[in-house]
């Protein structure tokens, strides 16, 4: 009994999460049934939820599809969400009553039902549909739905196409429903328009999308405040590949778009931009003012990107920035430098793009700022920070001659900081500086006896290495320094330094022979007697010949005149900022990489970026190519045997966790890899990509956007173990590996298949 007046407690919400039943089936059954002519909208809905509740629970209640298909008569947009959900889940498991699910999406599909929301998802659901036989009835709900009067029907209809057409492509390339695509770009409603543009680039991607022409090109600019971002966007491509008859027509189109450089949505002005960039591509001056006219609103999106805090809005913008500028608008940005400086709390992906900008836009008028704003970022405390902040001296110097001698003493007394990465940075920085200003070498070499006490890097220590032997006549005590590095080589181990020691050896006897003999003499047979690598036998193979043959000629080879370097072809990007610019707005721009090496198959993108090694598909491995010079008059010279050797690694290896540790502890060969990620990775991938090719993992695991993994690996015929740590900074963009071993024989050759596993996530590009 109730007491009148006294408030009653609120009924308890349904529970549909409840304990399986055995009878569970047939309740649902007897409830559907009970609901057939039922009018009350709530009882009927409460129902419905319970079957779709059991469906989520994991149970079987295919059993009430026709009970299901039977209670679909209703106009609540609601329940028809529901009963759709559940059909779409069981049709393809019933099909021999798959039929009655499709008549009834087909009959709410047709025009006769008044309400245009019911139809559109009707028709949406239908397209869904994944079994044979559905394809004739999606393709009449389709050509009914792209005629029908509602837009909302119209714009479903159109994405149910490209749908029908990725499932079967002959389907949806008939000329009825291209035509009808054609006319649909005209369609009152602007995101119709724009949904059939979209369709029309997807279904005529081998004819190279949709066909452009000025009647179209003038339709779409005079409709083009209709569209919302995304439709004008999508404009904005199509009339990037539109060619204007003349110089006239190209300025109206200028003219009309003009005023969306001020828009709000990065997305229109990045895509307005590409069609101002394309359009006057063949006109270096009017290109040249649209720099200028471009400047301000990349500026304004950058820097509000960085007011807010929308870091990846900063970046893209900043990434597109820097496109611009290498295609030749660095005067147009060089009163905006300080706009480029780094801020403390910015992400190191952000940096790394403002020190490339920073660089390209230094001129006389702004560099002492600018490099004084690099040389604050030496002592960062992210390395590869402070390896790109010297890098960025450097640069500038080599694009400013008047800044060479300034930089070259700035760059001295980073020497003294007593900083192992700074100083070898620096000493590779100061190498490339000598390579173009050759009249410089008195500055620098003074401090390289000194230097090299100090630099345990084997690239700092090879660029010591390089002046020594290109600059000995100027150092007194050249000879000496060489002998004491020759005397502490092993030229298995440190393969870099073996390769510039032999050459920097090899010149400075030509220059210096009675004081060198001895050396020289020490390392040949050091090279030949205790070295495993084929391309050092063959080389120093080459260099005793020449020598043994005449020296004279030797040394015209070897120590002739050397033209200053203007461009290294490694930092000519010509070919690479052309292809980037035509594909302005796109992510071509953030990767830094044609859109047809982001597409192509992981296989052959390792194929095309393994620059400078050939990729031996027999043992997944790549070896540096050699020059097999004189090896067999070399086997008469009792000089050793120099015949390549096969390295593969061990399927599917075995190892305990504390032999990975004694081994981790006591390895005595390591190499260090520093790369950039091209993307966020995750722990799956990463194991899986070491996997392929033999390199297991040990542990992994993930912590705030750090991956941290160990592998192990073993060489094939000798079962030598290989080690690795791999962290992996999805935040801050950084790649860290560090790979060990007890016997340095392989590790050139492990190192190679490590490149392998890590391609399709680092950006070999930088």
């Amino acid at each position: 009994m109730t007491t009148p007046g006294k408030p009653q407690p609120a009924s308890a919400p349904p529970q549909f999460f409840v304990d399986n039943k055995k009878s569970e089936v047939n309740e649902l059954r007897t409830l559907l049934k009970g609901i057939m002519n039922e009018r009350n909208v709530n009882k009927r809905r409460e129902v419905i939820k319970k079957v779709i509740a059991y469906m989520t629970l994991g149970i079987d209640v295919s059993k009430l599809f026709t009970d299901m298909v039977l209670i679909s008569s209703t106009n609540d947009i609601v329940q028809k969400k529901m009963i759709y959900l559940y059909l779409v889940s069981y049709v393809e498991a019933n099909q021999d009553q798959a039929l009655m699910a499709i008549n009834t999406f087909s009959k709410d599909c047709r025009r006769t039902n008044p309400d245009a929301k019911i139809r559109g998802l009707a028709l949406r659901t239908l397209c869904s549909l994944r079994f044979p036989g559905a394809v004739e009835y999606i393709q009449g709900a389709i050509t009914e739905g792209l005629g029908d009067p509602d837009p909302y029907v119209r714009r479903t209809a159109i994405i149910g196409l490209i749908k029908l057409h990725r499932h079967s492509k002959d389907q949806g390339t008939e000329n009825s429903f291209i035509n009808t695509l054609y006319e649909l770009i005209r369609d009152p409603d602007p995101t119709v328009s724009s949904n059939a543009i979209i369709a029309l680039n997807e279904i005529l991607e081998n004819e190279g999308g949709i066909a452009i022409n000025r009647k179209m090109c003038i339709y779409l600019l005079n409709r083009i405040h209709q569209f919302n971002e995304f439709g004008q966007s999508t404009i904005f491509d199509i009339i990037a590949r539109y060619v204007p008859q003349d110089d006239e027509e190209m300025l109206d189109i200028l003219n009309i778009l003009e005023d969306k450089l001020r828009h709000a949505s990065s997305s229109v002005v990045l895509g307005c931009i590409k069609v101002f960039m394309n359009l006057t591509k063949d006109n270096p001056a009017l290109l040249k003012q649209v720099f200028s006219r471009v400047q301000a609103p990349l500026i304004t999106l950058f820097v509000g990107g960085e007011v807010a805090e929308a870091y990846e809005l900063s970046y893209c913008v900043l990434a597109h920035i820097n496109l611009i500028i290498s295609r030749g608008a660095a005067e147009v940005f060089e009163n905006d430098y300080k706009n480029f400086f780094c801020k403390y709390d910015e992400p190191t992906y952000i940096k790394f793009l403002k020190i490339d900008i920073l660089k390209m836009i230094a001129t006389e008028n702004n560099l002492n700022d600018i490099v004084n704003e690099l040389c604050a970022y030496v002592t960062d405390v992210n390395i590869e920070m402070s390896k790109q902040s010297i890098r960025g001296i450097a640069t500038i110097a080599m694009r400013i001659q008047s800044s060479s001698t300034a930089v070259i003493r700035q760059l001295i007394g980073f020497l003294s900081c007593g900083i192992d990465y700074v100083i070898t940075e620096t000493l590779v920085s100061m190498k490339d500086l000598l390579r173009k200003y050759r009249n410089l070498s008195s500055e620098i070499i003074n401090q390289l006896a000194s230097s090299l006490e100090i630099v345990n890097n084997d690239e700092g220590k090879a660029a010591i290495i390089w002046m020594i032997g290109e600059f000995g006549n100027e150092i007194e005590d050249a000879p000496y320094i060489l002998q004491g590095i020759v005397d502490n080589t092993n030229p298995s181990e440190n393969l870099q330094i073996t390769y510039a020691l032999l050459t920097a050896s090899v010149k400075l006897f030509l220059k210096r022979a009675p004081e060198m003999q001895n050396t020289l003499s020490t390392l040949f047979k050091l090279l030949f007697n205790d070295c495993d690598n084929p391309d050092i036998h063959d080389r120093a193979g080459f260099y005793y010949k020449l020598l043994q043959s005449d020296p004279d000629i030797a040394d015209q080879i070897i120590n002739c005149d050397k033209h200053p370097i203007q461009v290294f072809y490694e930092d000519d990007r010509t070919q690479l900022t052309e292809t980037l610019c035509q594909e302005f707005n796109q992510l071509s721009v953030i990767y830094q990489k044609p859109s047809k090496a982001i597409l192509k198959p992981a296989a052959q993108l390792v194929a095309d970026e393994g620059e400078g090694h050939i990729i031996n598909s027999s043992s997944n491995h790549m070896e540096p190519q050699a020059t097999d010079l004189l090896s067999l008059d070399l086997l008469d010279q009792n000089l050793g045997d120099i015949t390549s050797s096969s390295f593969s690694l061990e399927v599917n290896p075995s190892m305990e966790s504390d032999e990975f540790q004694n081994l981790w502890a006591t390895a005595t060969d390591q190499q260090f890899i520093n790369e950039r990620l091209s993307r966020p990775a995750g722990l799956d991938e990463v194991e899986n990509n070491f996997a392929r090719l033999n390199i297991l993992c040990m542990a992994s695991g993930e912590d705030s956007g750090l991956l941290k993994l160990y592998f192990y690996a073993r060489e094939a015929s000798s079962g030598s173990p290989f080690l690795i740590e791999l962290n992996v900074f999805n935040r801050t963009g950084e790649v860290q590996l560090t790979a060990k071993a007890q016997n340095g024989r392989w590790m050139q050759d492990f190192l190679g298949v490590v490149y392998q596993a890590l391609m399709p996530i680092i950006n070999r590009s930088q």
